[in-house]
């Protein structure tokens, strides 16, 4: 046999030697280290995961905070801004009624008829406006009828004759409801 083939045989023929006894008591304290470092492992990815969907949980509720604070802010202003307008309508009453008593062409007259037009303009921009009322359908949730006519020929039942006191809205509110006569 060549030199090479003895060696390989007398190789096959040597005896495979056990794991010594610290290796095996190695693996088994490894393993046995490996079993609770797992269960530590499980339990703090699960505590991971719980504070995770706290934390998203958290920020829809203050997501949700913020729009709601932002929606009431909202309302709030508008409905400050109603509550103003409502105060300041007499004066608009009173400057009209003013111009009305006037007589001819007078420096006070036009002085009143500049600040009306101002105050009409200052509404406008905040969104406020007349109510049109005359010659329209009675309406409840606008209009307040205070008398009724007889009709005249030609004339509906139902419509609104003369308007005694202006009323105002703004988008989605009545400030005034407009006071009329309606006929019959």
């Amino acid at each position: 046999m060549s030199e090479k083939k003895k060696k390989s045989v007398k190789q096959e023929e040597a005896p495979i030697q056990d794991t010594p006894p610290e290796a095996e008591q190695a693996e088994e304290a490894a393993e046995a280290q490996d079993a609770p470092q797992s269960d530590e492992l499980a339990k703090a990815l699960a505590e991971r995961e719980e504070y995770l969907n706290a934390l998203i949980r958290e920020r829809a509720d203050f997501e949700n905070y913020k729009k709601r604070n932002s929606a009431a802010v909202s309302r709030a202003y508008a409905d400050g801004k109603g509550d103003a307008a409502e105060e300041l309508l007499p004066i608009l009453d009173n400057l009209e009624r003013a111009i009305a008593a006037a007589e001819g062409e007078s420096p006070l007259k036009t002085g009143v008829e500049m600040v009306l037009r101002q105050a009409i303009d200052i509404f406008h921009n905040m969104g406020i406006e007349e109510i049109a009322a005359e010659g329209a359908e009675f309406d409840p949730n606008l209009h307040n009828a205070v008398m009724q006519v007889d009709a005249e020929e030609g004339e509906e039942s139902g419509i609104v004759k003369e308007v005694l006191m202006k009323g105002y809205r703004t988008k989605d509110k009545v400030l005034r409801h407009i006071i009329v006569k309606v006929i019959k």
